[in-house]
């Protein structure tokens, strides 16, 4: 199935608890109270209380917690790796 519209990346938290990534993304690391997302020319990295993945598709990604403790978005600059310093 051929897409019709391209999507705009846009990353939004809701209610202070879940973390959501609408449009191309990457999962880099996932782990029980953590996960890690590249978008486009960024890393998003979410931590808190009990994760939850509510929904994990082609073009969006919801990421909920009992508590949300750390939000963090770096931006990649030309070449550079997810993990480089």
């Amino acid at each position: 199935m051929k897409k019709l519209f391209k999507m705009n990346s846009a990353v939004t938290i809701e209610e202070f608890v879940s973390v959501r990534i609408t449009g191309p993304y990457s999962l880099l690391k996932l782990g029980p109270d953590y996960a890690v997302i590249r978008s486009g020319d960024h890393v998003i990295e979410a931590a808190g209380d009990d994760l939850i993945v509510e929904t994990l598709s082609e073009e969006v990604a919801i990421f909920s917690f009992e508590t949300l403790k750390h939000v963090n978005i770096k931006e990649l600059k030309n070449g550079q790796g997810a993990y480089d310093s």
